[in-house]
């Protein structure tokens, strides 16, 4: 069995089938299903984190930057 993305989970039967034994299989299947099914929307999630991300790491290079031209203007006027 592989893991990763090429994992794959296959479930076959008709809904007897799901229903024998009160429904364990089908109690065992809902949340293998909501769970991929949740995927992608945790995908766009952490897609938008990287970006906010970006964003403050950028606003602190730009922060440094300028706090560094401030103290090289007040040595230089020094």
């Amino acid at each position: 069995m592989t893991s990763g993305p090429d994992q794959r989970l296959f479930l076959i039967g008709d809904e007897e089938e799901y229903k024998i034994g009160g429904g364990i299989i089908g109690e065992l299947r809902d949340p293998v299903i909501r769970a991929m099914s949740a995927t992608k929307e945790f995908d766009d999630l952490d897609q938008i984190e990287e970006q906010e991300d970006a964003e403050r790491e950028l606003q602190e290079a730009e922060r440094k930057r300028q706090e560094e031209i401030e103290k090289l203007e007040k040595d230089v006027s020094s």
